[in-house]
């Protein structure tokens, strides 16, 4: 018992100590072959602490534990080591489960509020058009590169959190744009944060060539709706971009397979 108390308190000391790097892996195939990983493990730290604890148990059992030759086959205790093995390792497995449970919702969640947010900016835009009848052309010309840039944009979101060996998604056609632009977006690290600097600045063009008219204060709402989306699908790619945590995920697999 002594042994399994001081192995356990090990673990949660050097899970502490950790550093606050990510650390990433690798868990296709067969999703064990982490577990061999020395580099951000907790074991070589948990070793340091738990050898000298069992060097010392086995010490005091054999100098004040019994008179007689200690019986090494003796398996009284195992059943109450068992039974706490287990109930740590359900503990771990049902919270692992349970964040995995919540990772998935948050990023369903985020990502159709980033859509909403999306759509109601391009809805309000559209709603804050000029009725001058000299303006329709222009009109016409803007609302159609709009939505080609927002259905652009959805596009490039999905993407950079989808996990797909094709990637390629429809959107409106391109007309409009400029092959240079295409081109330099194409390239681009981040076009998420490209085609939202484009969207905003058609609506500043828009507004200054009188294409909208609407006062600047309810014009604003707009731009806070294209932020609010950018921000939750950011955070949906931190889900997605973000492990579990290493150590917990390598304990947890190497625990599961000495049950």
């Amino acid at each position: 018992t002594l042994l399994f108390q001081s192995f356990w308190l090990a673990l949660l000391v050097a899970f502490r100590s950790l550093s606050t790097a990510m650390i990433e892996y690798d868990t296709s195939g067969v999703g064990v072959g982490f577990i061999f990983r020395v580099k951000g493990s907790v074991f070589p730290k948990a070793m340091m602490w738990a050898l000298p604890n069992m060097c010392l148990c086995f010490l005091l059992h054999w100098l004040w534990g019994s008179s007689t030759k200690p019986d090494w086959a003796a398996t009284d205790g195992m059943q109450s080591i068992w039974t706490g093995y287990t109930g740590v390792l359900g503990f771990l497995i049902v919270f692992r489960s349970n964040q995995a449970y919540m990772r998935f919702w948050d990023g369903v969640t985020l990502i159709n509020q980033a859509r909403g947010e999306w759509y109601n900016a391009v809805s309000s835009v559209f709603a804050f058009r000029s009725r001058n009848p000299q303006k329709h052309d222009a009109i016409n010309n803007f609302q159609q590169l709009f939505v080609r840039l927002a259905s652009m944009l959805y596009c490039s979101a999905l993407q950079q959190v989808c996990d797909l060996e094709n990637d390629t998604l429809e959107i409106i056609k391109t007309d409009g744009m400029s092959e240079e632009s295409l081109e330099y977006l194409q390239g681009a690290n981040d076009r998420c944060e490209i085609i939202l600097q484009w969207i905003q600045r058609a609506i500043v063009e828009a507004e200054a060539g009188k294409v909208l008219k609407v006062p600047p204060p309810i014009l604003s709402r707009s731009f806070q709706e294209l932020s609010r989306g950018i921000v939750n699908l950011n955070n949906v790619r931190k889900i997605r971009e973000i492990q579990f945590p290493f150590p917990y995920a390598q304990m947890v697999t190497c625990m599961l397979l000495v049950h």
